[in-house]
């Protein structure tokens, strides 16, 4: 045999070889890619093996706020203080979404963090607990199945509070609730039962007033809150009603029922420039400051720090805003802002009174694609008498500018 014939009958061993030991391998199973989803809109993608659709979103938001105030807790003591402060915020907000025999079925959460040096002179308690331990909150949760929607969101009363970022007086809440909707040929019916604890309202409990103790707090009733909503061509417009438990007579020591409506209405200017937009709202209410912005959010109660935010303060409020923003290019817009706000006092709060203005201006810039860079500057007039508070019964007028760097996705 000689090395050539050697050679060749080697490399038929080998191929033999390799072939036998190829019939025993397990034949691989095909790859399940992720695919993309355009059932529901930009971003969702199937969950691999499902056919439920799957978006992620959220921001991580840098900025600065600072300001100087007449009132509340920083020149009452020292005339010439001032205060200013950096905070960072993040958002995590996941979609799920699929398509049902009674329609679609979606779960949408909004998880928020914030350090601990944000200005708390317009914050909400929430926001003091949240940012002083730096623990992660829900902003907003919900599940949605058709025309049903329950959880935690936007309440149904909500008009929006203008195009500046810091917002002007106006319901400005998120409840616990459950919404009913329904909409057709551009018309939308919507009914919603919600937790009036949400908004302030006094939970049963022990409480201190003018130096006396109480045990009580409100009925056990929810506010339930309809709307009727439009939106065609250029006008998108909403009409809202609410019966409300929020308020709370410390003299007979009882809570008090009251209601609420209101209505906003937008137009949008696209003939002028593309994106540009006018607002107008207005809001009344009877034992129901969280609806005309006197409590709650950024409102008159936030500035001053009123006790509870002035939710369960018995007597009538109304408050109005109007709101322009111009886009100046697809990367740079504007916006203008003016509201005013009013309470009057009734029971044990008869002869006390709220007037309150508000103006603001922001500016956005995007440099590039998923990135603003915002500045927004505000300034509030409030004129408070007849509380028996002291810190609260005064005149005074505040300033605040808030500049932020955001990245959302």
């Amino acid at each position: 045999m000689n090395f050539k014939s050697l050679l060749l009958g080697s490399a038929a061993a080998i191929v033999l070889a390799g072939g036998a030991q190829a019939a025993d391998l397990t034949v691989a199973e095909p790859v399940d890619y992720v695919k993309v989803c355009d059932a529901f809109g930009a971003g969702f993608f199937y969950s691999p093996g499902t056919d439920t659709c799957i978006k992620v979103g959220g921001y991580v938001e840098f900025g600065t706020s600072f300001g100087d105030t007449d009132f509340g807790r920083f020149n009452a003591g020292y005339d010439n203080s001032n205060w200013g402060n950096f905070y960072t915020e993040v958002s995590i907000q996941l979609t799920a979404s699929s398509v049902t025999e009674y329609g679609n079925l979606t779960g949408f959460i909004d998880m928020r963090a914030k350090t601990a040096n944000k200005s708390g002179e317009n914050g909400t308690y929430a926001d003091l607990v949240n940012e002083s331990t730096n623990s992660a909150y829900v902003d907003s949760a919900y599940l949605e199945l058709g025309p049903i929607k329950a959880g935690y969101f936007t309440s149904l009363f909500d008009f929006g509070r203008g195009y500046d970022d810091t917002g002007m007086f106006g319901s400005d809440s998120t409840t616990d609730h459950i919404q009913l909707t329904y909409a057709v040929n551009g018309f939308g019916l919507a009914l919603s039962v919600e937790d009036n604890r949400d908004r302030g309202a006094l939970g049963y409990g022990e409480y201190t007033y003018n130096g006396n103790t109480y045990e009580g707090g409100n009925d056990n009733v929810p506010d339930i809150i309809g709307a009727v909503t439009y939106s065609s061509g250029i006008f998108s417009a909403k009409v809202a009603g609410a019966y409300v438990n929020q308020a709370f007579d410390w003299v007979d020591n009882d809570s008090k029922a009251g209601w609420a409506i209101g209505g906003g209405l937008e137009i949008a200017l696209d003939n002028i420039s593309a994106g540009d937009r006018f607002f107008v709202s207005a809001a009344y209410g009877d034992n129901a400051n969280s609806f005309t912005g006197i409590s709650g959010g950024t409102s008159v109660a936030g500035t001053l720090a009123l006790d509870n935010n002035g939710s369960h303060f018995a007597g009538s409020s109304w408050s109005a805003l109007a709101s322009y923003k111009h886009v100046w290019t697809p990367q740079l817009w504007s916006s203008l802002s003016g509201g005013y706000a009013s309470y009057e006092g009734s029971d044990n709060l008869d002869g006390a009174k709220i007037d309150a203005w508000r103006v603001g201006f922001n500016t956005a810039y995007t440099p590039v694609k998923g990135l603003d860079l915002v500045a927004d500057i505000f300034y509030t007039d409030v004129d408070a008498k007849g509380f028996n508070n002291a810190d609260v019964d005064q005149d005074g007028g505040a300033w605040t500018a808030n500049l932020f760097l955001q990245r959302h996705w």
